[in-house]
């Protein structure tokens, strides 16, 4: 019976862990897409003279919004 339920235990942690380091790792996945994505239309606004507001939601995944306009 002891045996078992560490099978279980062990199980469990396992999983668990597997879990986390699945969760972290799209986690840095979406900050570094939108890094790359904010970085492309920051570019891409100063190319054209754009003005533009960037802001950051959450820095952890660097979620944004982005809005771009004719400078006066």
């Amino acid at each position: 019976m002891k045996k078992r339920l560490h099978v279980s235990v062990t199980s469990i942690v396992l999983l668990t862990g597997l879990a986390f380091g699945v969760a972290i790792s799209l986690v840095f996945v979406q900050r570094h897409l939108n890094t790359i994505q904010i970085e492309s239309i920051v570019e891409q606004a100063d190319e054209r003279g754009l003005g533009y507001e960037l802001v950051i939601h959450e820095p952890i995944t660097n979620s944004y919004s982005f809005r771009a306009f004719e400078q006066e």
